[in-house]
């Protein structure tokens, strides 16, 4: 799993709350055998670095600043200081909790924070020097330089690779998504082209073999039956094509033409032309008056069929449906509820997605993709209240 930055910043935060409770731990080990320390101000020392350790692994590093758990630093540099000054009369006793204190940076930080911080690690390493009792001050100011010098020099190595790292992981991940992009849309092709192919094979076939029949001097009956049924394939397969049309426009507002428009007047003209899909079940609940929708009149009206054919194929001829428009504070929204089986649970998050059919589908798996694309066009969204084992409200939102 990769780790957010907040996530990053967290565990470096943590990390400085380990480090210092660790090093707590070991100047606590080591106050008995230093025989020249002030062992109760070492202790002080020891309680201090306890409780920002402790501070350090509770505090909400995920929610500041990357930069925030460079406050920690100049206590760190200050805890050292102390304890030289109180550890004894070695000025390396405490050299390596620097080495510590710059790892650390160079872990949690961007490049140059370790030289940034290398005057506080200077004056830290210094100032306990001239408390110290026997200790030759040049040699040891000497000894302090290169300490300190390593130690921004380990620092920024660390930094440096640390940055190096995440570029390389950065790219990685950048090449696996693009990857994973490419295997999507080449699925989504053999889907697209699967798709396509049946369900124009079906209505062409269809088509072919009832113009057939009219070769053989047909009865005036039969021109009639088939010159409807080749109207009502020619409008199935016209019906697809704008479904795939919008698709591949995508949500772009620019490909439409919106207008004012009679809100009672598009719902009247959508159930007019569903009527005989649905056969005689569908209800018209009343359209508030005077209500205005701004929307692209085809769209809205390709979008709205579609939840209504949706409704007509996936339940029993005896399954009433409601279609209504329902005031809200920003937006109208368009409603198509029926009383079925509603859909299997889990299928809920899935059914708005181009080409994916479900468990009880057998359709194209376009026409719920095509709503959710127009309404998002229009600013706008689109979901299904779920009822399993009653019913499903589709429903289609445009901004007010």
């Amino acid at each position: 799993m990769r780790l957010t930055p907040a996530d990053r910043t967290l565990a470096m935060g943590r990390l400085a709350g380990v480090l210092f409770l660790c090093s707590g731990a070991i100047v606590t080990v080591t106050v008995p055998f230093a025989a020249d320390s002030s062992n109760l101000a070492t202790i002080g020392v020891v309680v201090a670095t306890i409780i920002l350790g402790t501070f350090a692994w509770l505090a909400p590093w995920d929610r500041w600043p990357s930069w925030a758990s460079l406050v920690l630093v100049p206590p760190a540099f200050a805890l050292i200081a102390l304890g030289n000054a109180f550890g004894g009369s070695d000025p390396l006793a405490y050299g390596v909790f620097f080495v510590v204190v710059f790892v650390w940076i160079g872990l949690a930080h961007r490049s140059w924070t370790s030289v940034a911080m290398t005057p506080f690690a200077a004056v830290a390493f210094a100032v306990p020097l001239f408390s110290m009792p026997g200790i030759h001050v040049p040699d040891a100011m000497i000894s302090g330089a290169i300490t300190v010098a390593v130690c921004a020099m380990v620092g920024e190595t660390l930094s440096w690779g640390k940055e190096r790292l995440s570029r390389t992981e950065a790219a990685l991940q950048e090449q696996s998504d693009l990857t994973r992009r490419l295997q999507d849309l080449d699925r989504m092709k053999s889907t697209f082209m699967s798709t396509v192919s049946h369900e124009l094979r079906t209505p062409i076939t269809i088509v072919r073999g009832h113009l057939e029949i009219l070769r053989d001097d047909p009865a005036p009956d039969t021109v009639a039956e088939t010159t409807d049924l080749v109207l009502d394939e020619l409008d199935a397969m016209a019906r697809l094509i704008d479904d795939l049309s919008v698709l591949a426009r995508g949500e772009d507002p620019s490909s439409l033409r919106p207008v004012a428009l009679d809100a009672s007047d598009v719902v009247s003209e959508v159930a007019q032309k569903v009527k005989p899909l649905l056969d005689g079940r569908l209800r018209v609940e009343r359209v508030p008056d005077g209500a205005v929708v701004i929307a692209d009149p085809m769209r809205l009206r390709q979008a709205l069929l579609n939840l209504l054919h949706n409704a007509g194929v996936h339940t029993t001829p005896a399954t009433p449906v409601t279609f209504r428009l329902v005031p809200e504070r920003r937006s109208w929204r368009f409603e198509v509820e029926d009383e079925g089986g509603g859909l299997p649970v889990g299928d809920e998050d899935h059914v708005f997605t181009s080409f994916w059919h479900g468990r009880r589908s057998s359709g194209s798996g376009i026409g719920l993709g095509v709503v959710r694309t127009i309404a998002k066009a229009h600013g706008g969204a689109a979901g299904v209240d779920n009822r399993p084992g009653k019913g499903a409200r589709f429903w289609l939102t445009i901004p007010r």
